[in-house]
């Protein structure tokens, strides 16, 4: 194993962080849209990699992010997210970065999970 030189629970937050940051991006900006859902995508290998590292993490991601996450679906979930009706595009993405959004969830479990 590599050895690390960030905490686990930095680093999964930052990679939310990137990826609030550019589904942001695509919804304010539909030209935007595909590049960004890509660079947001680009962040799932690392992200998988890291969450390994902790069991209770890891499965409750799986859980809330299902395929997106999981490596067999989730070039083909980004591909079809990005190219979705700008409407349903819209809906997953708030469910995704919204106040209550799945990644404000997976946040605080990260968060927590770093100072267990």
């Amino acid at each position: 194993m590599t050895p690390r030189r960030t905490e686990f629970a930095d680093f999964v937050l930052d990679l939310m962080d990137f990826m609030e940051e550019k589904l942001a991006e695509a919804l304010a900006d539909e030209t935007s849209r595909a590049g960004a859902v890509s660079e947001a995508a680009g962040a799932m290998p690392l992200l998988r990699d890291r969450l390994r590292e902790n069991d209770v993490a890891n499965a409750q991601c799986i859980l809330a992010l299902g395929n997106m996450i999981e490596q067999r679906w989730a070039t083909e979930w980004w591909e079809d997210f990005a190219k979705m009706d700008r409407a349903e595009f819209e809906k997953i993405a708030r469910d995704l970065v919204g106040a209550e959004g799945r990644l404000t969830v997976l946040r605080k479990i990260v968060g927590d999970a770093g100072s267990a």
